[in-house]
């Protein structure tokens, strides 16, 4: 665990001289007048990331690494990868071609593959919350202490699709729906997850609250009460799919969605919807759009837990839940009054600091870190 609190303190430090040094910038009108927030220096935000971009780069064994490893090891130079790129009985092609470029051109060391696929998932990260976060300090911290972090460790190749479409943000705020689908397709061929993506599009657009999501929340609600039919429907469904290949892999790898992480990953709906009446007057177009995105991850969730039968569920919110880091820093600051806002900061921070420690140590077991570049073996 030294390597991840390390981590930690380094993101708060940055986070706090991030936020400190951030300048204002209107982001909006709120009855007739400008709303400025935040927003940080571009190199201290890059900072901030570094060290999560460094030791994910660095790593060795640290749970699914080794597979990785030993993967990209056995693809051969591009002049030889023919059958390798073009075996339609395999999964990821856009994945294999993208690894086997970089082994051919740039090295083949698997440190570098690594650091290259680190850095490119968390400034796809980090950019986002640079633009949209009004408190970039604390959405940094909750990339860690929620342990969305650990998908840069274990599960990199669904999380290069997620960070590379939570980077897209912008395309979805700018209504680019032709472009959306086809970068969404073309990020298929490296996780097929991401087809997801397309229809929760349409679901994600438009006013929080509105007959669309509210029929995603009926679907939910369903789901509860039907379970055992849902569930078997399901794995119909997904056994006469590609994911039919990859059910044995999650099956070994995600025992389902804990009570725990479904509340924490809830809170900022629940705030949302509680105080949705305060708020609606402030909404900007990157809130409404986090919130819808937001009940997304959450409904995802809860049918994953339904669901318990490991079928990759479990890891589909990822595609959605980042926006919570928008939205929670957003809620704080605009529900509660000045009087209230430390006291709030406080207990969040101690909640969190809980869930990262029970996640991280109870749960995972430390999630040990080895890196052979480093010399570490914690």
């Amino acid at each position: 665990m030294t390597v991840y609190w390390f981590m930690m303190a380094w993101v708060i430090l940055f986070g706090i001289l991030a936020q400190v040094s951030a300048r204002r910038v209107c982001v909006g009108e709120y009855l007739g007048e400008d709303i400025y927030e935040p927003r940080v220096h571009l190199f201290v935000a890059v900072v901030t990331f570094a060290v999560i971009i460094f030791f994910a780069g660095a790593r060795t064994h640290v749970a699914d690494t080794t597979t990785y490893i030993n993967i990209f090891n056995e693809y051969p130079l591009f002049q030889n990868a023919h059958d390798i790129i073009f075996d339609s009985s395999a999964r990821e092609p856009g994945f294999r071609l993208f690894s086997i470029l970089i082994k051919t051109y740039i090295s083949d060391n698997y440190t570098v593959w690594l650091s290259i696929i680190a850095l490119i998932s968390g400034i796809c990260v980090m950019f986002p919350l640079y633009k949209y976060s009004c408190n970039f300090g604390v959405s940094a911290f909750l990339f860690m202490a929620s342990c969305q972090f650990t998908w840069m460790f274990n599960g990199m190749r669904q999380f290069l699709v997620a960070a590379i479409i939570f980077s897209c943000t912008g395309l979805i705020l700018k209504n680019k729906t032709l472009l959306y689908i086809i970068i969404v397709c073309i990020l298929s061929t490296i996780h097929k997850s991401a087809f997801i993506l397309i229809p929760m599009y349409f679901i994600a657009q438009g006013e929080p609250w509105n007959k669309r999501t509210m029929l995603f929340i009926g679907c939910i609600v369903l789901a509860m009460l039907f379970t055992s039919k849902f569930t078997n429907l399901l794995t119909d469904v997904v056994e006469q799919t590609d994911y039919a290949s990859s059910v044995n892999e999650f099956k070994s790898t995600d025992d389902g969605t804990s009570p725990i992480r479904i509340l924490v990953e809830s809170v900022p709906i629940i705030l949302a919807f509680i105080y949705r009446n305060k708020i609606k007057d402030k909404l900007t177009p990157i809130i409404k759009l986090s919130i819808n995105m937001s009940l997304i991850a959450s409904g995802l969730y809860i049918i994953s837990k339904i669901a318990s039968s490991g079928i990759l569920l479990g890891r589909l919110p990822i595609y959605f839940s980042m926006y919570n880091l928008i939205l929670l820093p957003w809620l704080l600051k605009n529900i509660f009054e000045d009087r209230e806002k430390d006291l709030i900061y406080y207990i969040m921070i101690l909640c969190y600091f809980g869930f990262f420690y029970y996640q991280m140590v109870i749960t995972w077991g430390g999630m040990g870190y080895s890196s052979q570049l480093l010399n570490l073996e914690i």
